[in-house]
């Protein structure tokens, strides 16, 4: 299996947690997606663990270029965002399950097992959130209209960083996220940051939520 997640710590702690499950092995590790695609060409793999936030392309993404490539590939994502965050963007993008990272050992061994075994792992919250998602007749909150790039932008604009922050968060440029920013005010027809952190706390979207 591969695990891709730009914290070389997360990445050593996953090895040594996973490569003691029985019946699993990490045999590719890369701290962005371009790497981790690079890789994914050259070995064959069975299961992903994907991190959301990454350097360049985000996680979200990342994902979609490879179930483009491999449409069979099992991916678990395990993210430091809540799961009312990002799990039903990335399950529609094709992930099979979504973890948060404070998860216990033997929750990721269950989920990993699930979805090797072709299953898809969805805790009880993720199936509160995809019934809401199912049950709310096409009313739409303003920051679903967002990219997954600009959403990603928003909560980070909602902790409190700053725009050249982001921007080295992501590895973009300054200017880039600025016009993430823009589009973010224009889709959600709000004027300023302190609005976006209004908007954040109102809709339960910060972190830790």
């Amino acid at each position: 299996m591969a695990i891709c997640d730009d914290h070389k710590i997360v990445r050593e702690g996953l090895k040594q947690i996973i490569n003691e499950f029985d019946g699993f092995e990490v045999v590719i590790e890369a701290e962005s997606g371009e790497q981790l695609i690079n890789k994914l060409r050259d070995i064959e793999v069975d299961l992903l663990i994907l991190d959301v936030s990454l350097p360049g392309r985000s996680g979200l993404e990342v994902l979609k270029q490879i179930k483009g490539m491999q449409p069979d590939l099992g991916v678990l994502v395990l993210s430091m965002y809540p799961e009312d965050q990002f799990a039903i963007r990335m399950l529609k993008a094709g992930a099979s399950g979504y973890l948060h990272k404070d998860s216990a050992p033997e929750v990721l061994k269950q989920a990993l097992s699930t979805i090797s075994n072709g299953g898809e792992y969805l805790s009880d919250k993720i199936t509160k959130l995809l019934y809401r998602e199912m049950s709310s007749n096409g009313d739409e909150l303003p920051h679903k209209r967002l990219s997954d790039r600009e959403y990603e932008v928003l909560l980070y604009i909602g902790e409190g960083k700053s725009i050249s922050e982001i921007a080295a968060q992501l590895s973009l440029s300054v200017k880039t996220i600025s016009t993430y920013r823009t589009r973010i005010l224009e889709k959600m027809n709000i004027e300023n940051n302190s609005d976006m952190v209004k908007y954040i706390m109102l809709h339960d979207l910060g972190v830790g939520q």
